[in-house]
């Protein structure tokens, strides 16, 4: 009798971990490998938990991957990922990399893809938790890699035909123009920017990058000095593998359109939540942020007693904020100018695109101007550029992003509702009391922490209410 054949080829290792959290499953397929090829998969026995977490001041998509203790790891392999490990760049001491990727089953069966990411380790911790040893992995967006840990002399001279270094202000270059060729320059990739998403903004600056200095302070030092083309404040995102550069007051006015009573949304809008107060005799009414999507859309609801509502402290003018004036040395005119009508609430007001939310003309910037507001913050200036005086309104812009009315909550898990982008929300009180009435509208998110673990599937979004009613 003769022996059947048996194959040899070894069944194919499960290299995803099955969450359910949320009623739903989750396939998480988490790698770490560095740049010799060699790494290990994150396996059911060691995974505990995946973060995300964004920042409105940081463009950068960041977060933790926590395992338990390592020994239940695989060992160092030599892996054969999809995407070569030898296009991944690195400098410095930016050594292990993370391979990300979440998936779930919809329920139309379709296999949909919530991250699909490379990311960078910046740090790893050991440590102990409920009596269990766990590490830790900080990870950010790859291209954080390039800006942090290449070292390059840069200068904005590198933006002129001219060879020759001036004394300081002599060779300027437009501020979005000097970021944008930053960006290529340290990141090596000329596409880097989107182009059609970027405003140059107004006003030019001299900068060199201090020997053996990292981009991102480049970075910082270019946007704290740059003006958008509406003498605002700008925005710096990174969606899709590219950056975006535009002004706060633009990216207001893409939100919400109403044109021949069609409403049109951008997609800087991540949600819609309904607060729900159990009160069974709501009261409707026409007025257009109240019931924006009308009595029949399908809100997300949220409890109310799920969200915690922090109003500005009447005072805030006095002991929080202050009005910025700008002391302008005009270098060419050899002259001081005081401009002193910039950095005031009423001033933030005008160029924060608050009119083209529903209601924007009966409402205001969400923070009333105390009778008493007159500590003034000086700003001295070594310039001679015309949009150095909008330095004070911008820096009071910045400071109403951290001191406007604030909302708190957790919501089932989405890591949509990132940094910079919006929730609508509105209530259902039948006798609404003033605090309640600035609820309904846009708010804006400063900040989001979006976990995946066993069980749970979960966001925490802070965000602030930019406007309210006069």
């Amino acid at each position: 009798m003769t022996t059947p054949a048996t194959s040899k080829v070894l069944p194919k290792k499960e290299l995803a971990v099955t969450v359910n959290a949320n009623s739903t499953e989750y396939k998480v397929v988490a790698v770490l490998f560095n740049t010799k090829g060699e790494g290990r998969f994150i396996d059911s026995n060691s995974f505990e938990s995946v973060s995300f977490e964004t920042y409105h001041t940081s463009p950068f998509l960041m977060g933790t991957l926590t395992t338990g203790n390592e020994s239940n790891m695989d060992v160092l392999n030599k892996l054969d990922l999809k995407s070569p490990v030898s296009n991944v760049n690195e400098y410095g001491d930016g050594k292990l990399f993370l391979k990300l990727k979440i998936t779930f089953l919809s329920g139309q069966n379709k296999n949909i893809t919530l991250v699909d990411k490379l990311f960078v380790v910046k740090n790893k911790i050991n440590t102990v938790q409920g009596g269990a040893r766990q590490t830790a992995y900080y990870f950010v967006d790859i291209i954080f890699n390039h800006l942090k840990y290449k070292r390059q002399s840069w200068s904005t001279d590198l933006l002129n035909e001219k060879t020759r270094i001036n004394q300081y202000g002599e060779q300027k270059v437009n501020a979005g123009r000097a970021l944008k060729h930053l960006l290529e320059t340290f990141t090596e990739q000329k596409d880097i920017v989107d182009t059609d998403n970027w405003d140059y903004g107004i006003g030019n600056l001299y900068y060199t990058l201090p020997a053996n200095t990292s981009a991102l302070t480049g970075m910082s030092q270019i946007l704290s000095s740059y003006v958008s083309s509406d003498q605002g404040s700008g925005i710096l995102t990174y969606y899709n593998g590219k950056f975006q550069l535009k002004s706060l007051k633009k990216h207001i006015e893409e939100l919400y359109k109403k044109e021949n009573n069609n409403i049109k949304i951008s997609s800087g809008l991540a949600a819609i939540f309904k607060l729900q107060t159990n009160d069974l005799q709501q009261e409707y009414t026409n007025n257009s942020t109240v019931d924006l999507f009308g009595r029949s859309f399908s809100y997300i609801p949220l409890d109310l007693k799920d969200i915690k509502l922090r109003d500005i402290q009447p005072d805030s003018t006095v002991n929080k904020l202050s009005k910025n004036e700008v002391i302008q040395f005009d270098m060419l005119g050899k002259e001081f100018i005081f401009h002193s009508d910039q950095g005031i609430i009423d001033r933030v007001e005008e160029i924060t695109g608050l009119d083209a939310l529903p209601g924007g003309s009966d409402n205001k910037i969400n923070i009333d101007n105390n009778s008493d507001y007159n500590i003034k913050n000086k700003i001295f200036a070594l310039s001679d550029e015309d949009s150095t005086r909008h330095l004070g309104t911008i820096e009071l812009q910045k400071q109403l992003l951290s001191s406007l009315t604030k909302a708190t909550f957790d919501t089932p898990g989405n890591i949509n509702y990132c940094a910079n982008r919006f929730v609508y929300m509105t209530i259902d009180l039948r006798s609404k009391n003033e605090f309640a009435k600035k609820i309904p509208g846009f708010w804006y998110i400063i900040s989001n922490t979006t976990t995946l673990k066993k069980g749970e599937f979960n966001s925490s979004v802070e965000c602030i209410k930019l406007d309210k009613p006069k």
